[in-house]
């Protein structure tokens, strides 16, 4: 019941400062975007300033995430959720709380992109207590860069990275990288797309073949929210998939 109330809480703070302009995706976003759609960017919450992100899920699953920047280049997040929130089935929490970590050792320049080091030990989706894994599992020791240009229909930003997660056994992990597109849609839209190659994935277990395609469609809706509807494994190749996953996110960012 309290870790409930504890979820009740967070996403009212969230619902209730509400003050109008751009959040995180435009031309005139107010702050950087943090993940190409579940994977991490190079973007980073400003210094004295907190970020909230409300994932609602399949399963009336919900995962909260507080992220907060008390120095530069330096973001330091807890995360946590469940599954079957709603409704009458017993409540799926996962096992831990998970933490991130967030480094930025090198801002974005005309040539070079920003650069990051992190660690993420928070995955997305349903917990699979069973096999103590999310469905999608966490980013774990990252290394991320963004690079924006601007072009004829807005900036576009190209995201990358490699990254170690710790979810699987010690014998099925596996370095992974993934990759992504940011366009910006107007002052207040973008869309996203990534590709994850799983590479740390054991076919046959969670998915049936790896690499997951996902995308991401952001709106600016307040000057401190903005709204991030999400479509994960366009390839359906999660096991027993039957079309993509639709996942609504929500995220607030304001200063200390």
């Amino acid at each position: 019941m309290i870790r409930f109330l504890f979820l009740i809480v967070v996403f009212q703070i969230i619902i209730v400062k509400i003050v109008f302009s751009q959040g995180s995706a435009g031309e005139k976003a107010r702050y950087e975007s943090q993940y190409i759609v579940n994977m991490p960017n190079a973007g980073l919450v400003p210094k004295s300033s907190f970020s909230f992100n409300a994932n609602i899920f399949e399963n009336s699953g919900v995962l909260m995430v507080l992220n907060t920047s008390p120095f530069s280049s330096f973001n330091l997040g807890l995360s946590y959720g469940g599954s079957n929130i709603l409704g009458n089935q017993e409540i799926t929490w996962q096992n831990l709380p998970g933490i991130q970590v967030r480094i930025r050792l090198f801002d974005e320049s005309i040539s070079l992109p920003a650069i990051m080091i992190g660690f993420i030990s928070q995955g997305s989706g349903v917990y699979l207590s069973q096999l103590k894994r999310f469905q999608n599992m966490s980013a774990g020791f990252f290394l991320s860069g963004s690079k924006f240009y601007k072009w004829k229909i807005g900036s576009i930003g190209f995201h990358g990275g490699i990254n170690y997660s710790i979810e699987p056994s010690f014998s099925d992990r596996n370095p992974n990288f993934y990759c992504g597109i940011e366009q910006f849609i107007g002052n207040r839209g973008s869309i996203n797309v990534e590709y994850n190659a799983n590479l740390d994935e054991k076919p046959n277990m969670v998915i049936d073949k790896r690499g997951l395609l996902n995308l991401s469609l952001r709106y600016g809706f307040t000057q401190n929210m903005t709204i991030d509807f999400q479509f994960i494994d366009l390839l359906n190749h999660i096991k027993g998939g039957k079309g993509a996953l639709r996942r609504l996110g929500i995220e607030y960012i304001d200063s200390f």
